[in-house]
């Protein structure tokens, strides 16, 4: 790094909604063009946050005319290939930018993050202030399905409601990965009430048996209530992600992870399946989340998009 960088200019933002101090906080750190950080000081920086995720801009050659920004996420323990809140807040704030410079008052800029995990394309609505990233999809569905036993392990609440006939939760859960990497165990209850009984783990889940080549992977558990439909055709739903002794107010790739399980298994050829996804209502920070996909010909999955809207909290500097 250059010894006349001392210091990086930052927001903190939160993301999946237009409410401060709702939806998910993301700290994003802008990084001059021509100069590097190391990953050591990305990590160092992302653990200073202590946020679910820190995103590090890059920012572009002023002469080059596209709109490619290359972004890194870190989470406080390690680096992501792909991460959903981090790539929406981060596009809502720099296109947000974009749009003031340039005295864009309406209509969709276009642009492209260079991600870990490879280039998404983003669409940002100026009037909106939303930002729809499509998403880097290879969805698997492991042969290994997540017990009702072992879920009352992690959840006493639910076991003990289930114990007094009070609810009905149902039998075993499917494992899904939207990426190598990023898997969720996606647990349907029937009601609001159960959502509520969701408690924090002691320990991180631990699934044996994932399919071979996606066994070293995040596992998160993502409990959906299904609400009913929209006036625009979408399915919505209630969601908590608990991963250990953590919540998650808004999980981009946990809602697309399972906006992907519901078109595959409950979609048709060529369809556009729709979803409005509310996170964060139980801890006090509610997000907002939409996610479209798209089916082909034989009902594989062509598209995932990925969409949402973000507010500026915090700024300044931090010294390197």
């Amino acid at each position: 790094m250059s010894s006349s960088l001392s210091q990086l200019q930052f927001v903190t933002i939160d993301v999946f909604t237009d409410q401060p101090y709702e939806g998910n906080p993301l700290a994003v750190v802008r990084i001059p063009h021509g100069y590097a950080v190391t990953q050591e000081q990305k990590q160092t920086i992302a653990r200073e946050f202590n946020l679910s995720e820190t995103t590090f801009l890059h920012e572009k050659d002023e002469a080059m005319q596209d709109d490619v920004w290359t972004v890194d996420i870190f989470m406080t323990s390690q680096e992501l290939p792909f991460a959903g809140h981090p790539t929406v807040g981060t596009a809502c704030y720099i296109l947000g930018r974009v749009a003031q410079e340039r005295g864009i008052q309406g209509g969709v800029i276009e642009a492209n993050f260079k991600l870990k995990a490879g280039p998404v394309g983003l669409r940002y609505d100026v009037a909106k202030k939303t930002a729809k990233a499509s998403i880097p999809h290879d969805v698997h569905v492991h042969k290994r399905r997540y017990r009702r036993e072992e879920l009352f392990q992690l959840q006493p609440r639910l076991a003990h409601a289930q114990q007094q006939n009070h609810i009905q939760v149902k039998g075993d859960y499917a494992v899904v990965s939207i990426v190598k990497g990023m898997t969720f165990i996606l647990v349907e209850l029937e009601s609001s009430q159960e959502l509520e009984l969701v408690s924090l783990a002691g320990r991180s889940v631990v699934v044996d048996g994932l399919d071979e080549d996606w066994n070293a992977t995040f596992v998160g558990m993502y409990f959906f209530v299904r609400t009913g439909k929209s006036t625009e055709g979408a399915s919505m739903l209630r969601t908590r992600m608990i991963e250990g002794p953590l919540e998650d107010p808004a999980t981009g790739s946990a809602a697309s992870d399972l906006a992907a399980y519901l078109s595959l298994t409950e979609g048709n050829a060529n369809e556009t399946l729709k979803f409005h996804i509310t996170q964060g209502v139980e801890m006090g920070r509610r997000s907002e989340i939409f996610v479209d996909v798209e089916l082909a010909e034989d009902k594989s999955i062509s598209k995932v998009y990925l969409e949402g809207g973000a507010v500026e909290v915090m700024e300044g500097h931090l010294r390197i």
